[in-house]
């Protein structure tokens, strides 16, 4: 036996031995791949009820929103009616509280005018001016 029969014999048990690690590692990476199909598998199964929950519980809260959308929209023209009738109250009861407030600020200026003048002895000098506060 010579050099290079050794050399050959070392080589061919050594491909073996390759040949034989690389069928065991692809043995278990089938197995690894075999796991990792059952996992998505059970994942998936558990996955589709739980987003088709999501999605009747998404449903039911945009429902919700929409009649709470209807009772805001009801709510502003309430407050808008509200707002309206205040108007309308301040605008009645504010012109004729104008009014018989100019009449009595007229009127009280009348009564100290004519007291001027009664007071002065009826000559004709003008009455005193008086600032009225409107």
């Amino acid at each position: 036996m010579s050099w290079s029969d050794v050399a050959s014999l070392a080589l061919a048990i050594f491909l073996v031995l390759v040949g034989a690690g690389l069928f065991y590692l692809f043995m278990r990476l089938g197995g690894l791949f075999g796991q990792l199909d059952n996992s998505v598998e059970e994942i998936t199964d558990e996955t589709v009820p739980i987003l088709t929950r999501v999605q009747v519980t998404v449903d039911e809260v945009n429902a919700q929103l929409g009649h709470v959308d209807e009772i805001m929209t009801t709510a502003v023209s309430a407050t808008k009616s509200a707002e309206q009738a205040a108007s309308t109250v301040s605008k009645a009861v504010t012109a004729p509280a104008r009014a018989l407030s100019g009449i009595t600020a007229s009127a009280t200026e009348a009564l100290r005018s004519f007291r001027a003048r009664r007071s002065s002895g009826g000559d004709d000098a003008p009455p005193p001016r008086h600032e009225s506060p409107y």
